[in-house]
């Protein structure tokens, strides 16, 4: 198997991870984080440098890496160190728990993480980077944009439109449709009836505009 490096010691590695494991297609090289901490490890995988150290590690043979830093709402971390990997040659692949469906017509970006038991289905199309969590569904012919995280158990019906950088909460529904914009935020358990603009934040049932980011988990 090829070997891999992991960028981040958080509670979203250890998702990924298990993915990882359980897709057999890396064996995780270690993991890289912001601060080196000696002899620690994330479900059984040594840290072994920090940002610093990937040039090092490329030249030493590995090629491929993979983002393990998460987002809510904030996708600024995981853009810089998608440029840095890129910067230095590294392939990013995407990371698929082999309990997700995914139609085989479904088109993928690079460094996507999809989690245990999502669906996506027919004629959807997932960006760069973006993070499918546990148990989510896409319906056919979904757009996802670059950097989104789309949260455990959260639906996106036939047809809707994700724009970049945007999080959709937990357990959130959006119906068949709808456009939601770029750097938008969809609170935990809402449902979105209407189209979202870029850079708003809306939470409830039916969703409304928020200012606050309290219910967006």
């Amino acid at each position: 198997m090829e070997k891999i490096i992991l960028i981040g010691a958080g509670g979203h590695a250890k998702s990924v991870i298990d993915s990882l494991k359980a897709q057999g297609k890396y064996e995780p090289a270690g993991i890289i984080d912001k601060t080196e901490v000696d002899d620690t490890h994330v479900l059984s995988i040594p840290i072994i440098g920090t940002d610093e150290d990937l040039p090092r590690f490329y030249e030493k043979g590995i090629r491929h890496a993979f983002v393990t830093v998460g987002s809510i709402g904030d996708t600024r971390i995981r853009q810089r160190l998608y440029e840095k990997l890129k910067a230095i040659g590294f392939i990013l692949p995407d990371i698929i728990d082999p309990s997700a469906v995914i139609s085989p017509t479904v088109k993928l970006g690079e460094g996507v993480f999809i989690g245990k038991s999502v669906t996506v289905n027919a004629s959807s199309s997932i960006g760069d980077m973006a993070i499918i969590n546990t148990a989510a569904v896409i319906e056919h012919e979904c757009t996802i944009g670059n950097f989104c995280h789309i949260a455990p158990a959260a639906a996106l019906c036939g047809n809707v439109s994700i724009g970049e950088n945007t999080h959709i909460g937990t357990n959130a529904t959006i119906i068949q449709g709808i456009k939601v914009g770029s750097n938008a935020l969809v609170g935990a358990g809402s449902v979105v009836l209407k189209d979202i603009p870029d850079k708003v934040h809306v939470a409830g049932v039916p969703a409304r505009e928020i200012n606050s980011k309290e219910t967006i988990k």
